[in-house]
């Protein structure tokens, strides 16, 4: 019986001082602020020829959590590399720890724009358009909904011909129908020539959304 016993009570405590080591904190390095990161905008220039592209941009990170001096390490064209760097610039970062005081220190990372080049159908402008907005009313009585919206967009990227479908309560459809048809796009191409092309644009109005956005996702 004692034999059978001491194997197990070995194993027992191999495990607990295991245990120990993995209770350790791990080293705290600096990352971006998931609720304060700002997404990279697409280089207009570049969407409207269908041209995908990366910048890896190197920051030095304050102890507070502000990136400054960002600097491009590689680009694949110059307004690429705009974009990363105002991108690192507005947004905020959770700091190095040296135990529990921050200090200084750096921050590598990669955008990726990536669009299609054989892509034949028009895209919104997000740089470009005014951003939707929550209605008032919905919003104070707690109305949500899903609205769809399908327009005609022309060879300059504008929208004609919208028309919104769904379940949703009026006040929504016209919410959304209002922001695509407000919107610029990037038109269809055909060939390398911006041609006429139709667009289907979705909203979700959630009441239950950060204040960023709106309500709108």
């Amino acid at each position: 019986m004692i034999r059978r016993i001491f194997p197990l009570l070995l194993g027992s405590l191999m495990f607990t001082g295991t245990a120990c080591a993995e209770d350790d904190p791990p080293a705290l390095t600096v990352m971006q602020d998931p609720h304060h990161t700002v997404s990279a905008i697409y280089p207009p220039a570049e969407q409207e020829n269908r041209q995908s592209g990366t910048a890896t941009v190197h920051c030095a990170i304050t102890p507070a959590g502000a990136a400054k001096d960002c600097q491009i390490l590689f680009a694949t064209a110059p307004d690429f590399a705009l974009a990363a760097q105002e991108a690192a610039l507005g947004s905020r970062f959770l700091p190095q720890y040296a135990g529990t005081k921050p200090q200084e220190a750096f921050w590598d990372h990669t955008y990726t724009f990536k669009t299609d080049p054989n892509l034949t159908h028009p895209i919104l402008d997000r740089a470009h358009s005014l951003p939707p907005r929550y209605p008032e009313f919905a919003n104070d009585q707690g109305v949500s909904g899903d609205v769809t919206v399908n327009c005609d967009i022309d060879p300059i990227g504008v929208a004609h011909n919208c028309m919104a479908s769904g379940n949703s309560p009026d006040l929504l459809k016209t919410a959304t129908l209002a922001y695509f048809s407000l919107a610029r796009y990037f038109p269809a191409m055909d060939n390398g020539r911006p041609v006429a092309g139709h667009y289907r644009g979705h909203a979700n109005w959630d009441i239950v959304h950060p204040e960023d956005q709106q309500g709108f996702r």
